[in-house]
């Protein structure tokens, strides 16, 4: 919803170019919204869907927050190009956050599985 707002508020602005990131990120996390509302991340096992998600949500926070830097700091005069900027920069901190949490669960994931190096006790 957040990149739905971007878009809308990069349209209006000036400068229509930076809509590339909003709906490029809007797209990807629409496809992997429906992979893990449908449980094909379990059906499908040759991608590792968990790392995968990681990657987009690191992507997408860095995406986020550079090129709203850049909107924020060009948009002088353009009040839509701001706003898009700071809800941009707010999108990339819930990016940043999704990457946090996801970096959790593959820590979690990992100390679970190793096992006792020694059976025998």
């Amino acid at each position: 919803v957040l990149s739905l707002i971007i878009l809308i508020c990069y349209a209006a602005s000036r400068y229509g170019g930076y809509t590339a990131v909003a709906i490029c990120e809007m797209a990807i996390a629409i496809v992997f919204f429906c992979v893990f509302m449908m449980d094909l991340d379990k059906q499908i096992k040759v991608v590792n869907w968990v790392w995968s998600d990681l990657i987009r949500a690191f992507t997408g926070a860095l995406c986020y927050i550079i090129t709203s830097l850049i909107c924020v700091i060009r948009g002088a005069g353009d009040g839509a190009l701001i706003t898009g900027g700071v809800f941009g920069l707010i999108a990339g901190i819930l990016f940043a956050y999704d990457t946090y949490t996801i970096y959790l669960q593959i820590k979690s994931d990992r100390s679970q599985t190793a096992g006792p190096a020694d059976e025998r006790v």
